[in-house]
C-alpha cells in the first residue's frame, strides 16, 4: 500500500500511523513501528517535497534518484539564511557543502547518532564555521540520510547504504523521475503536471503512454488505458493532518466544500497550512468537517466538527470509525460531536 500511495507523509509519526490504519484493515501500530525499526522493511526519510515520508526500504534509492533529477539544475550551495529565531547564518560555498556532506557520511559510517551527535562529529571534521546553521533544527545534511529506531523523542540518523538490507544505488536520474511520474498518475490521477509540481516537482507526463480526459472542464492525463477505478460506495473517514489523499488532491475546490473552507480557515494549523495541516471529516470522498484528537493514558478523545449536521447512517458509519481509531490505538474512544 505505501508503495502504490507514493510513499506516506511523515513529518508527524502519528499522522503516518493513522493513514496506514485507516487503509491496511487490522494493522496494529506496532506493526508499523516493528517494520520501521525491527524488521527495517519500511524506512522514513526526506523525499517529497524535502519532507518526511514512508516508503519500501527496496525502493529508498529510487526516490532519492527522482529527488535528483528535478533538483540538478539548482546551484551545490547554500544562502545566507535568518533562521525562525531570527538568527543570521551566513552563506555555505559549493566547497564547504561538499565538505560537510564527506564529513556526515564518514561519521555515520557504521554507526546510528542523534542529530546534535552528528553535529558534533561533523564540526570536528569540517570546522566550526557553520555549527550554528547545522545546529538550528533545520540541518541540511539529511537529504541522502534516513532515519533510525528513535531515542525517546529524538530521531536517530543513519546511512541508508548500511541500514538497508541489499541496498542499491539508482544511478540514472531521469529514469527515476519518470517512474515517479507513473506512479503518481497511477495513484493520483486524472491529473495535470501541475498537480505533479506541487505533490513532488518539475515532472514531463509526455514521456508516458498517457490519455488526456475532461475533468470537470479541465483537461488532464491518465495513463493509457488506466481507466479502471474502485466502486464508489458510501463512505465516512477521519483522515489524518497531511494525509495523502489530501497532499495528492491538487483541485482542492472539488474537495474542500466553501462551508469546510471556512472552518480551515479559522483553525489555528489550517490558517497557515491550509488543508494539508488539518485534520479533515470525509464523507463520501469529500471534506464534510474537521476533528481533534487527544490522548490520555486509557482513552483516545475525538472531537468531530461537521459542517453541517450528519444524517442518521452517516453517524452510525462515524461511530464505527471511531472504533477502528480507538482499536487501532488500543484506546478506549470517546466521541464528541458538535
Amino acid at each position: 500500500m505505501v508503495r502504490e500511495a507514493g510513499g506516506i507523509h511523515a513529518q508527524v509519526q502519528a499522522s503516518a500511523e493513522l493513514q496506514l490504519a485507516a487503509r491496511i484493515d487490522g494493522v496494529t501500530q506496532q506493526e508499523i513501528r516493528d517494520a520501521l525499526w525491527r524488521d527495517r522493511t519500511l524506512v522514513k526519510a526526506w523525499t517529497l517535497r524535502g519532507t518526511l515520508h514512508l516508503h519500501p526500504a527496496d525502493e529508498l534509492a529510487l526516490w532519492f534518484a527522482a529527488r535528483r533529477a528535478v533538483s540538478a539544475e539548482q546551484p551545490n550551495a547554500l544562502e545566507a539564511w535568518i533562521d525562525p529565531n531570527g538568527v543570521a547564518h551566513p552563506p555555505v560555498s559549493p566547497e564547504e557543502v561538499t565538505q560537510i556532506r564527506a564529513a556526515v557520511w564518514e561519521a555515520l559510517d557504521g554507526r546510528t547518532l542523534l542529530r546534535e551527535e552528528l553535529t558534533a562529529e561533523v564540526v570536528s571534521r569540517a570546522g566550526s564555521k557553520h555549527e550554528p546553521r547545522l545546529r538550528s533544527g533545520f540541518a541540511f545534511f539529511t537529504d541522502e540520510l534516513c532515519q533510525g529506531p528513535p531515542q525517546g523523542s529524538k530521531v536517530t540518523l543513519v546511512r541508508p547504504d548500511q541500514w538497508i538490507q541489499g541496498w542499491r544505488d539508482v544511478t540514472n536520474d531521469d529514469d527515476a523521475l519518470r517512474e515517479v511520474c507513473r506512479r503518481y498518475l497511477h495513484a493520483y490521477g486524472p491529473a495535470r503536471p501541475s498537480g505533479f509540481r506541487s505533490w513532488f516537482g518539475p515532472g514531463d507526463f509526455g514521456s508516458l503512454d498517457v490519455e488526456e480526459v475532461d475533468v470537470a472542464g479541465h483537461s488532464a492525463f491518465l495513463l493509457q488505458g488506466d481507466t479502471e477505478f474502485p466502486e464508489l460506495r458510501p463512505t465516512v473517514r477521519m483522515l489524518p493532518e497531511y494525509d495523502v489523499y489530501v497532499m495528492g488532491f491538487r483541485e482542492r475546490e472539488h474537495l474542500v466544500p466553501k462551508r469546510v473552507r471556512e472552518q480551515v480557515a479559522a483553525h489555528g494549523r489550517g490558517r497557515y497550512e491550509g488543508a494539508a495541516g488539518v485534520r479533515f471529516l470525509l464523507v463520501d470522498g469529500v471534506t464534510a468537517g474537521l476533528w481533534e484528537r487527544r490522548k490520555t493514558a486509557k482513552r483516545v478523545e475525538l472531537t468531530v466538527r461537521p459542517a453541517e449536521k450528519l444524517a442518521r447512517g452517516r453517524r452510525a458509519e462515524l461511530d464505527h470509525e471511531v472504533e477502528r481509531i480507538g482499536a487501532f490505538l488500543a484506546l478506549e474512544p470517546v466521541l464528541t460531536v458538535e
